[in-house]
């Protein structure tokens, strides 16, 4: 017991000194050191990667925010500058943005309307945002920088907002008397062409599949070519790289409205 309090605590004292003010460790072009091991991990499940400067988290006073229905993931990389739209339903109780980047010259979280979002945490290479009630519509971040980026928005959406249940590639199945399309139990293989069924809760209409890469650039939109009850129905061709599954449409009020998976697929 002795042994692992000792560990403990020499753990401990090695995560303060390591959080004590000195110069940003940064390479010619101002990137800031980032782990590529534990920025892969937050691509790969949808988390939120923190670019600490060193020093930095010690005095930050850091609200972490409440992460609810996934409504973009981006992890990849600016050159100079990339702005992001994030779609706001109806109804909308909260949307919490994250925005990292290895040398932030500006992050900027825009309303609808236009105005700037000023009530936000900033640190030298990242900007998080809380927001009550936002404002229906499509909101935008602009990131100017360099290097790795991750970007992620949620919503905690109101209580008959759309909500994405799960996706799952299917294929025929069942004993006789109780056939069925049933979900496919064996990793699926890059170009195959396979029926997809996803499930939705909310209010929702005009619904429509697509598959985005790990940045989130669009990889290719798969047409609902049935729909029963929350059900969706299409058919789907795995694509070649890694991919998340997005959901978007619009509310009962007509607002466009977007989700996606928090966990990257990757085919064989």
């Amino acid at each position: 017991m002795t042994s692992v309090l000792s560990l403990l605590l020499a753990t401990l004292l090695i995560a303060q000194q390591d959080q004590t003010p000195r110069q940003p460790q940064k390479d010619e072009r101002g990137l800031l050191k980032i782990d590529t091991l534990y920025f892969d991990l937050a691509a790969n499940t949808g988390g939120d990667f923190y670019f600490w400067a060193p020093g930095e988290f010690a005095a930050s006073r850091l609200q972490v925010p409440l992460h609810r229905e996934d409504v973009l993931l981006s992890y990849g990389s600016v050159d100079a500058k990339k702005s992001f739209d994030i779609a706001v339903e109806s109804g909308v109780k909260e949307l919490t943005l994250f925005a990292g980047i290895q040398r932030k010259d500006l992050a900027v979280l825009v309303r609808p309307d236009g105005t700037v979002v000023r009530d936000v945490q900033s640190f030298q290479h990242m900007l998080i945002a809380t927001v009550k009630m936002p404002a229906t519509g499509i909101w935008r971040l602009e990131l100017h920088g360099a290097g790795a980026c991750a970007v992620t928005a949620h919503v905690k959406p109101a209580d008959d907002g759309p909500e994405l249940i799960k996706f799952a590639f299917v294929e025929p199945g069942g004993r006789p008397g109780h056939e069925g399309m049933f979900p496919v139990k064996r990793p699926v293989r890059a170009g195959e062409s396979l029926p997809c069924e996803v499930s939705l809760s909310g209010s929702v209409k005009e619904p429509e599949l697509a598959f985005v890469t790990r940045d989130g650039s669009l990889i290719g939109v798969i047409p609902i070519i049935s729909a029963s009850a929350g059900q969706y129905t299409g058919n789907c061709t795995v694509p070649k790289t890694s991919f998340r599954v997005v959901v978007r449409g619009r509310d009962a009020t007509g607002a466009a409205f977007q989700r996606i998976e928090s966990g990257l697929r990757m085919p064989e």
